[in-house]
C-alpha cells in the first residue's frame, strides 16, 4: 500500500466542467458498492499526473476526500484528441472486497531475444482478474528471454496467485515471437 494519500475535493454536478479544467482541476466520479451514491468529485492535474505516474492500474490508492480516506483504484481514464486527461473514474473499495480488476503485463528479457534478432510482437499489454482486491497483484511480469521463433504466449501459460482469477479467455493470444 502506498503511503501518500492523494487529494480529492467534491464538486457541484452545477459546475461548469470547461472552466474546471482550465483552472488546472479535472473532474472525476469516485464510486463503489459500498457508497451510497457516487460522488461527483475534482482533483488538480498536477496531483493526478502524480498519482498516475507512481501507480500502476492495478494499485489501490488513498484518495482523501474532505478529510476522509478512502481506498480506490483507476477503472478508467478519458482523454481528449490531444490525449489530456478529461475525467476519470476511481473505484472505492472496502478490505478484502471482491473485484475484477485489469492488470498490465511487463514483459522482462526481450533484449535476449533482440541478441537472436527476434522480436516479442505483443498483442494484449493487460489481463483481466476477478479477486479479492489485496491479492489481486499491480501488474504480471513474465519472462520471454528463452521463448524461440514462432512461440506464442497464451493468457493460460501465465502464473497467476491462487487466490485470484483469471477472467480473460486461456487461449487469449497475449505475445507471438517473430523473426
Amino acid at each position: 500500500m502506498k503511503s501518500t494519500t492523494f487529494k480529492v475535493y467534491e464538486r457541484s454536478s452545477k459546475e461548469n466542467l470547461k472552466k474546471l479544467r482550465n483552472l488546472g482541476e479535472v473532474p472525476c466520479v469516485i464510486y463503489g458498492e459500498f457508497l451510497e451514491e457516487p460522488i461527483s468529485a475534482k482533483m488538480n492535474k498536477t496531483e493526478l499526473l502524480k498519482m498516475l505516474k507512481g501507480s500502476f492500474s492495478g494499485s489501490i490508492i488513498p484518495i482523501d476526500l474532505e478529510g476522509k480516506t478512502l481506498n480506490c483504484v483507476v477503472k478508467d481514464i478519458q482523454k481528449n484528441n490531444l490525449h489530456e486527461i478529461i475525467h476519470f473514474d476511481l473505484q472505492y473499495v472496502k478490505p478484502n472486497e471482491v473485484i475484477k480488476l485489469t492488470i498490465p503485463i511487463n514483459y522482462i528479457g526481450q533484449e535476449n531475444l533482440e541478441s537472436k534478432r527476434l522480436v516479442l510482437e505483443t498483442f494484449r499489454p493487460y489481463l483481466d482478474f476477478q479477486g479479492n482486491v489485496e491479492k489481486i497483484p499491480e501488474y504480471i511480469e513474465v519472462n520471454v528471454a528463452n521463448m524461440q521463433f514462432n512461440d506464442k504466449l497464451l493468457a493460460k501459460d501465465i502464473n497467476i496467485p491462487s487466490e485470484v482469477t483469471l477472467l480473460t479467455p486461456e487461449d487469449t493470444i497475449l505475445a507471438v515471437v517473430n523473426g
